[in-house]
């Protein structure tokens, strides 16, 4: 990483970018613009696209768009106090790579904001045109992207910088959408004063798309299955259940509140399911945590048809894996994540959210949970619907790619479909004849506060793309 990318990734780094909080780093990207004498479109959802002339011997190139996203999916651990909306990032090097302190890191896609803006003040890199794209709100839907005006483009050739392996390219994603399950519950008082808070934590979680397929456990499937442990030996009433914060993240900690007749025979009931579960999680999973505390107290709880439903919804929503791709040796096709859930007297609602490579069976996903819904008695609404971006066999920016790569590192890189969602599925969409490759530096634990980038890989990656720019000038 060189010293330019390093700046700018620390001073966005001290900006609050949540989703949908981005007017921030937009006012950042617009004052960054006007500072360097570079032309700037801002809109009403905070995107921001400032474009370079060509500059060194690429003169009379043809444009390229280079996108990344602002906003970033802010998680923290357990205990670890840090208000998203009001601080920054709390940076920490250790050896040859950066994390936060028990946050998210951002560099999902602070990365790519970085690199735009190191690239965008540089006056010695050749590069032809230059349109860079920073999008907002991608992390809850693309909702940037969507409502972003893509004829204000006239690159047909794009990089994204949203990926997460040095030595793989992508260049083909899946579409997605998440389901919104809501009931309108009635309260009632309970008929036992011993509550029990059930909460599972420690999971590692991760992206729900790139993630799914890991064997990584569901905090929100796991502690309805240890709570169905304990209704299984005695009388219960739910008073509350809430767990996830992100409907594209794996949900890592879940608590069920609840009230029940015998406490000593829940808690053995449920230790006895601990065990069951612990032989079955995966290596990531390894910090797997039950607690269970009592308390005896007068208490509302949810009805006894509300109960029901809930726990129906719950056990039948579909996660992981639905079916594998046919084209592509292990890439995951369809899949679901049940990614939130907040339910008590003022009102219940649970998200889901789910990816395919094929409309179709994002069409049948839909069709699938509307049943459940139905089945569990709530009311579903599918939104933030997004396409997928399909495989270019006759790419130049895959071949620019490759040969860039292997003149560079003298080794073979590799091109491959991912079952994230990607916002160049919207470009696509919009303009057809765009030439679309996402690369990006090696980053791990993505969407979690384990979240780290690997410093080397993010100087590489930047070599890499000046070295595609100079091909793409001739």
């Amino acid at each position: 990483m060189n010293d330019s990318i390093r700046k700018y990734f620390y001073e966005i780094s001290a900006i609050p970018r949540p989703s949908g909080k981005e007017d921030k780093i937009a006012d950042y990207l617009t004052e960054f613009s006007n500072a360097h004498g570079l032309s700037a479109v801002r809109d009403k959802a905070n995107n921001v696209l400032i474009r370079k002339s060509a500059n060194g011997t690429a003169r009379g190139a043809s444009p390229v768009l280079l996108q990344g996203h602002t906003d970033m999916v802010c998680e923290k651990n357990n205990g670890t106090a840090h208000d998203f909306l009001k601080e920054g990032i709390k940076i920490i090097e250790d050896g040859d790579f950066l994390h936060a302190d028990g946050t998210t890191l951002g560099a999902d896609n602070g990365y790519a904001v970085a690199v735009m803006l190191s690239l965008l003040s540089d006056t010695k890199a050749v590069h032809p045109p230059l349109e860079c794209l920073f999008t907002t709100a991608e992390e809850t839907g693309l909702d940037g992207m969507q409502s972003f005006d893509k004829s204000l483009l006239t690159a047909r050739t794009m990089i994204n910088l949203d990926s997460c392996d040095e030595t793989v390219a992508t260049a083909a994603s899946a579409g997605g959408m998440t389901t919104h399950f809501r009931r309108n519950p009635t309260s009632v008082a309970s008929a036992y004063k011993n509550k029990i808070l059930l909460s599972v934590t420690g999971l590692a979680g991760g992206h729900s798309g790139e993630d799914i397929n890991s064997g990584r456990k569901n905090a929100l499937k796991l502690c309805t299955r240890l709570y169905l442990a304990a209704a299984n030996v005695t009388d219960t009433e739910i008073v509350s259940v809430s767990g996830g914060n992100k409907d594209n993240a794996i949900p890592r900690e879940c608590s069920f509140a609840f009230t029940c007749a015998d406490p000593d025979s829940a808690e053995w009931a449920i230790r006895a399911e601990e065990k069951k579960i612990r032989e079955i999680l995966a290596g990531a999973d390894y910090g797997f945590t039950v607690t269970i505390e009592h308390a005896t107290d007068e208490h509302h709880v949810l009805s006894h048809a509300d109960k029901e439903a809930l726990v129906s919804l719950l056990r039948l929503l579909p996660y992981g894996p639905i079916a594998m791709s046919n084209s592509v040796e292990d890439l995951v096709e369809t899949s679901s994540n049940m990614a939130i859930v907040h339910a008590g007297a003022d009102g219940i609602e649970v998200i889901s959210s789910s990816r395919s490579s094929v409309e179709a069976e994002l069409d049948d996903v839909s069709a699938l949970l509307s049943l459940i819904a139905k089945q569990s008695g709530f009311d579903a609404e599918h939104k933030s619907r997004y396409p997928g971006w399909a495989f270019n066999k006759d790419s130049r920016l895959q071949e620019v790619y490759l040969t860039s790569y292997r003149n560079l590192f003298g080794t073979d890189a590799s091109i491959i479909g991912i079952h994230a969602g990607l916002e160049c599925g919207l470009v696509k969409e919009a303009i057809p004849d765009m030439d679309i490759l996402s690369i990006g530096p090696n980053m791990y634990d993505i969407h979690t506060p384990d979240e780290r980038l690997s410093v080397s890989s993010a100087g590489r990656v930047y070599e890499l793309l000046l070295e595609m720019l100079r091909a793409l000038s001739k």
